[in-house]
């Protein structure tokens, strides 16, 4: 947390670089801000300062119906923040669940959050739940059962209580007037910090788009999606005038709503720090040159860790274009048909990835793989259901190496390459990747690995970024 000074400095200039990263709480008013709220600044006296918006909330403050600090960018979080948080959605909502998955204890999961955000996980959780409730519906159409289960409760009797508990208001008269949606979608806003390169994350994903399943142009990305026995899809835009992305979202069950926020923030990377990154990486004069050129260069990440555990071990040692085909051909034998499911207009996907066990004991044949390749897969679905917590109990990418190169085929590279992308993991690294060694290549001399490692150990905790930057660095030449 900031100096009081600071802070004060912040608010009063409306400073935008400090979005995000505290709460003005406005004692007169019972409201909390963020530091760009465009309302007349209070005077100091009347003012307190929080950390994060749930903080302000639970201490009694309302959120600013001005500002939203609900849109707030999101800060950086703690690699075991993160996992928590992933475990806790996945886990419908189970602080005891999460804590067996990540292989450690409540009381640990307690110390954690209070030592970050200054609450214990259960309060914390509750007050994301009510910010994400008044979020969707001030923001949304989606009906307010919809809104109730989608922010995390189970009960709309339960729903209205506490949102007129902690609001003092009815959740419909949050709403307003605002009529509820009939077409089964609804549109929510990520913000996220400046820079970012939304048509070259775009170019990124449309290189390596599985037409039955992705819709990917210059200005939208769109899949379909199956969880649990939630379907639907998503279409991810760029918003006109802001800093954030638009989420358009159908489901059959939108009590999954969360997790798939979550999980797209991940994948387009919205909460990193570019500045803090950018910093620590500039140093080396190659990605000095691509972050001066594309600032807004981010970490592409995943929808589904299985799935790209797939593609990465499809894309072991050939081309982008040649495993994109062969990922695409195994949807169309093995995944569903998408049935029932009413998609935007000139989009028409047909499949969703399949599931583990859609691909448990397939032969693979008339898909154009090695032999070779086919046994890679299939003894890595094997492992994977046997396995399918493998990813979420926090390992480090050293740890995941270890225990991951044992299976015939999966190398350093694809460990890492998962990672790096699967896992959004910022330090992950595949240093034998042939695009990487053709970057850091001088004088036609190529580098050996053991001083790529040397050399990546700089670079630290964000190895996958300069990965990332080095494979931009050829494009560009």
């Amino acid at each position: 947390m900031f100096s009081i000074e600071v802070c004060e400095n912040a608010r009063l200039s409306r400073d935008a670089r400090f979005d995000g990263k505290f709460f003005t709480a406005v004692i007169t008013t019972g409201i909390f801000c963020r530091p760009i709220c465009p309302a007349r600044p209070p005077k100091p006296e009347n003012v307190t300062y929080y950390a994060n918006a749930e903080l302000a909330q639970q201490s009694g403050f309302r959120p600013c119906k001005r500002c939203f600090p609900q849109l707030a960018p999101h800060l950086p979080l703690p690699r075991k923040i993160k996992q928590i948080t992933q475990a806790y959605y996945e886990n419908n909502y189970s602080l005891q669940k999460c804590a067996e998955q990540l292989e450690t204890s409540d009381r640990q999961i307690r110390r954690l959050f209070m030592q970050y955000y200054g609450l214990p996980p259960s309060e914390f959780f509750h007050q994301q739940r009510l910010l994400l409730a008044h979020k969707l519906l001030i923001s949304t159409s989606l009906s307010i059962t919809d809104v109730g289960f989608a922010a995390g409760f189970n009960s709309i009797r339960r729903f209205n209580e506490v949102i007129l508990q902690a609001y003092k208001v009815s959740p419909s008269e949050i709403r307003g007037k605002k009529s509820p949606t009939t077409d089964n979608q609804v549109t929510i806003l990520l913000p996220y910090k400046a820079p970012f390169d939304w048509p070259l994350m775009l170019s990124f994903f449309r290189s390596r788009k599985m037409s039955n399943i992705e819709d990917i142009t210059t200005e939208h990305y769109f899949r379909t999606l199956e969880l649990d026995n939630c379907q639907g899809w998503i279409k991810v835009t760029h918003h006109e005038n802001k800093s954030a992305l638009n989420l358009t979202v159908n489901l059959t069950d939108y009590s999954y709503l969360n997790q798939i926020i979550a999980r797209v923030r991940r994948m387009f990377d919205l909460d990193a720090d570019m500045q803090l990154i950018h910093q620590h990486l500039k140093s080396h004069p190659t990605l000095a040159a691509v972050i001066e050129k594309f600032p807004g260069l981010r970490l592409p990440g995943c929808w589904d860790i299985f799935e790209f555990s797939i593609r990465a071990i499809l894309g072991q040692q050939i081309s982008v274009k040649g495993a994109t085909t062969l990922a695409q051909r195994i949807v169309e034998k093995y995944g569903e048909n998408v049935v029932d499911i009413e998609q935007p207009d000139n989009i028409n996907t047909t499949k969703y990835f399949p599931k583990i066990a859609a691909l448990m004991n397939v032969d693979y044949q008339d898909i154009g793989l090695t032999r070779s390749r086919i046994a890679t897969l299939q003894t890595w679905v094997t492992y994977f259901q046997q396995h399918e917590n493998i990813f979420s109990k926090g390992l480090t990418i050293e740890e995941l190496e270890a225990s991951l190169t044992k299976l015939k085929g999966i190398g350093p590279w694809t460990v890492n390459y998962i990672g790096m992308r699967g896992l959004s993991d910022p330090d992950a690294f595949p240093s034998a990747d042939l695009g990487i060694i053709k970057a850091l290549t001088f004088n036609e001399v190529k580098p050996k690995n053991k001083d790529i490692l040397t050399l990546a150990e700089n670079w630290r905790p964000w190895r996958a970024y300069a990965a990332i930057y080095l494979w931009q660095s050829l494009a560009t030449q």
